[in-house]
């Protein structure tokens, strides 16, 4: 049974609890205001955060060793937060027509598609890298003109889900691609010895959807290079393909595309 005196006191109890949340509710709103004016606290405040939020989306692709890395991702996400300031400059300040405001914003995001075009590569083992690193400079980019807009509630919550696809959901596609039904193969033969990579295809009831023959530079001089796309027609464990593939005669190195 509770009594009054006990309802009371539990509610002076949590009297200070509510309290301070409501106060970190109000300086939150205090601080998003704030970073919404156009003044030059506020402004330099986007900036700051533009270029700290930048480096750490970047410190994704630097732990990978991607050549664009923090560095980048950080002037990218400043450059895009200065633009972004500066249309709104020209559209307040300076008066300019309400036609125009979408016109630096738009510049922005094609500069940054031909930058991500640097970032893509094709491998000599038909691999594509880069695409990753290109995305996310763009969604970088993006997240920078929201900054630079004063969008502080949906700039966080665009850096979040940034983060979320750069580290979680590529843990979850690693995962995914380990047991594709689907393998792509980079194989060094001896090239008097490649019948027992076919023998081995027909004996697991593999299909290959492709192969190319290459005469690439090898470890040893006297091999062929073959690129091939198997459909395993079930999920299997890469690891396991990839372990009985190097115990075919002749075959000096390996490697998953």
């Amino acid at each position: 049974m509770i009594t009054k005196a006990g309802t009371v006191r539990d509610r002076r109890l949590c009297r200070p609890f509510l309290y301070g949340s409501m106060k970190g509710e109000i300086h939150m709103q205090n601080f998003a205001n704030y970073f919404a004016e156009f003044t030059n606290g506020a402004i330099a405040l986007r900036l700051l955060l533009a270029a700290v939020l930048g480096c750490v989306i970047g410190l994704e692709r630097a732990t990978k060793h991607h050549p664009a890395g923090m560095r980048t991702f950080a002037l990218v996400c400043l450059g895009a937060a200065a633009s972004a300031v500066v249309n709104i400059y020209l559209g307040t300040a300076l008066g300019v027509g309400s036609t125009d405001m979408g016109r630096i914003p738009a510049g922005v995001v094609s500069g940054i598609g031909f930058l991500g075009v640097g970032t893509i590569i094709i491998t000599g083992k038909n691999q594509v890298r880069g695409l990753t690193t290109a995305a996310g400079l763009w969604a970088t980019a993006t997240l920078g003109i929201m900054l630079g807009s004063g969008m502080l509630e949906v700039s966080l919550m665009m850096f979040v889900l940034i983060i979320v696809t750069m580290f979680g959901i590529a843990r979850v596609s690693r995962v995914q691609e380990q047991y594709n039904r689907y393998i792509g193969l980079y194989i060094e033969i001896d090239k008097s010895m490649t019948r027992g990579v076919y023998d081995y295809i027909n004996e697991f009831g593999y299909e290959l959807r492709s192969v190319e023959k290459k005469r690439d530079k090898t470890l040893k001089g006297s091999d062929i290079v073959l690129i091939m796309m198997l459909d395993l027609k079930k999920r299997r464990n890469h690891a396991e393909v990839l372990s009985e593939v190097s115990q075919i005669e002749g075959v000096h190195y390996l490697e998953e595309v």
